[in-house]
Formats: structure tokens, C-alpha cells, sequence
């Protein structure tokens, strides 16, 4: 008696920590993917059951298992299958992406609307893009990086100008032409016609400012490559345009801009700004390095950005530093000597 008791004990003991090593596989490979927000878009064809989607979801990296997800659909109820396109997102656990695409409500409409925001690099937009379209990143990337194309929207869009191409030291050609804006593109967009909209968009705005470059001494190129260290290193419209008479300034009397944003761009992989201040790469986009503008725009500048360095402040000034660890308020400083006394007082060293 004694005995069958102990091996039902034992059996007992034997199924509950296989029940408790289950439960832990399946929450674990039902877990989300990554801990960071990740938007992806994902489509489900017409006809398609959810074994299939599942597998689908598995191959493209957006959850781990498609065989414990399955498992969670049994027990959560979440069976349905719709066509179509979603938004999900890779810190999303696998009941959570169930759950969303369970519900028919949440295929994504034919036509997206996407907010290109100011000041971001081209690559950073190729990535947002991509997020909401069926548009690959890298396509984007090389299409606006190919010559031959480019040559090609010269002869339709004056936003274009020539200098860009012969800019050897670009990350990306078309930088600080992808004109921010909030678009509306078809969700099956093809790489040329999501381009072609941003720069015919651009090219609408560049009518109303372009007869002020005529006038300001700069040449296209080289005006949205000082509005777009412009754009970096102000917020407001009151700071853009002091810290453009900064710049202003320097240019005129032959000194460096030295400017840290240059260095991010010079860079172009960071961990923080404090890295664009430590660190000083061999590059033309160092302007702690070279004399004058840097080869090409930095960024995509806004509207605001280029309007203030137009109509630059007129100061004295030839330092600046921002309170980042404050307010985020830009103080201006004429000499060196006070610059040190400011950057002491604000940053600590």
C-alpha cells in the first residue's frame, strides 16, 4: 500500500512539473519578441487560414513560436482570420497580436497617413516609411543614393539642386530634400511614387522661398545645409534665428562652425549626443575639423529651420550652448572666455 502510494506520489509530483515546465515554454515563447516599440507591418492574403498567418508571423521575426502561439489561440479563443494589412508591433506578446488581428476593424485601411517629422535623417524616414507601407527601407535608401535616378527628378523638380550630386561624403544624396511633412501614400506605394510625392511636395514649398535664396549670398545646396545645422542644434523660432546670426558670424570671420550636431551626422550611429561631444572622426562633416559648411544638409530641415536662416539675427554673438540638463534654453555667449564660464555653470565641466 505504502508502496503504490509513493508511486502515485511520484507520479503526481512528475505531472505537475511538467505542467509548471509547460506553462513557463509557453509563456516564454509567447512572450513579445523585443522589449522595444517596433512597428511592422504585416499582411494576410485572402484565403489564408491562421496556421498558415501564424508561420508567417514566426518566419518574419514578429513572434517566436509559432507553435506555442497556436496553442494560445486554442485557449484564448482568438481564432478568426482576417486579409488584409496590419499594424503591429514586435514588443507586442503573442495573445496581444491575436487579439488586435482577431478583430476585422483593425485591417489597415487602403491609404496610410504617415508624419515625416522635422529634422529626421533620411535613413530614420526610410524606416518610418517602411513601417506603414509594404516599402523596403533599404530600396528607399538606394534609390535616393542613385544618380541616375536623381538626374532624372532634377529635370521635373528645381528643389533638386545639381550640387547634390557631386557630394562624395553624403550618407544619403537626397538628405535635406525629403521635405517633412504629414503624407498620405497608398499602403502598396512602390518605393519611386512614395519619393516621387515627397519631392513634388517639397518642390511646392521651395516656390515660395526660393527667390529669398537668390538673395542671400548662398546657393540652394548650401543654404538648406546651414538651415539644417540650424534645424539640429535650435528649437524655437526665436532660437533658430540666433543661432543662425551664430553661424552667420563664424562663416564671415573664417572660424569653424563647431558644431557638435555635424559630428552626430558624422558619425551617424550613436549611443547619445554626449558621444558627437567626445568624440572627433576624420570626416568633412566634422566642423570641429574643417573650416565652413559641411559638404551637405545633415538632416530634412523644416520650413522653419530654412525661414530662420534667411532672416538670420543679426548679433554679435559666437557661442552658444543649450541647458540640456535644464530648461533646454539657449544662452549666447560672444567670446570664448565667457562660453567656458556658461558651459561650467550648466553642463559642469
Amino acid at each position: 500500500m505504502k508502496k503504490s502510494t509513493k508511486i502515485i506520489t511520484a507520479a503526481i509530483s512528475l505531472l505537475v512539473a511538467a505542467a509548471v515546465l509547460f506553462i513557463v515554454l509557453l509563456n516564454s515563447n509567447t512572450s513579445a519578441i523585443s522589449k522595444e516599440s517596433e512597428p511592422v507591418l504585416f499582411q494576410v492574403e485572402e484565403g489564408q487560414v491562421q496556421s498558415d498567418v501564424l508561420d508567417k508571423l514566426e518566419s518574419e521575426g514578429i513572434i517566436k513560436s509559432a507553435f506555442f502561439t497556436k496553442l494560445k489561440a486554442k485557449t484564448s479563443g482568438y481564432t478568426d482570420t482576417y486579409a488584409g494589412y496590419f499594424e503591429l508591433d514586435k514588443s507586442w506578446s503573442s495573445v496581444e497580436i491575436l487579439e488586435y488581428m482577431n478583430n476585422r476593424d483593425n485591417a489597415a485601411p487602403r491609404e496610410v497617413t504617415i508624419m515625416l517629422v522635422e529634422g529626421s535623417w533620411a535613413k530614420d524616414m526610410a524606416r518610418t516609411i517602411s513601417q506603414h507601407t509594404t516599402a523596403s527601407e533599404e530600396k528607399l535608401l538606394e534609390l535616393w543614393n542613385d544618380k541616375a535616378y536623381i538626374s532624372l527628378l532634377m529635370e521635373y523638380y528645381d528643389v533638386l539642386p545639381v550640387e547634390l550630386l557631386d557630394n562624395k561624403s553624403a550618407n544619403v544624396l537626397l538628405e535635406g530634400f525629403l521635405y517633412p511633412d504629414t503624407y498620405t501614400f497608398d499602403i502598396e506605394a512602390s518605393e519611386k511614387e512614395i519619393t516621387e510625392l515627397i519631392i513634388s511636395n517639397g518642390n511646392r514649398h521651395y516656390n515660395d522661398y526660393k527667390g529669398k535664396i537668390a538673395a542671400s549670398g548662398f546657393n540652394h545646396y548650401e543654404l538648406m545645409t546651414l538651415a539644417s545645422i540650424v534645424e539640429y542644434e535650435a528649437n524655437t523660432d526665436v532660437d533658430m534665428r540666433m543661432v543662425a546670426g551664430v553661424f552667420m558670424n563664424r562663416l564671415r570671420d573664417g572660424v569653424k562652425l563647431e558644431s557638435s550636431v555635424t559630428v552626430c551626422y558624422a558619425l551617424y550611429t550613436f549611443e547619445s549626443w554626449e558621444d558627437c561631444e567626445r568624440e572627433s572622426p576624420d570626416s568633412p562633416y566634422n566642423t570641429y575639423r574643417y573650416e565652413g559648411l559641411t559638404p551637405g544638409p545633415i538632416l530634412n530641415p523644416s520650413v522653419r529651420a530654412i525661414e530662420a536662416t534667411l532672416d538670420y539675427d543679426k548679433n554679435d554673438y559666437f557661442f552658444f550652448i543649450a541647458d540640456v540638463n535644464g530648461d533646454g534654453s539657449v544662452h549666447y555667449q560672444k567670446t570664448y572666455a565667457e562660453h567656458e564660464v556658461v558651459r561650467k555653470e550648466l553642463l559642469g565641466y
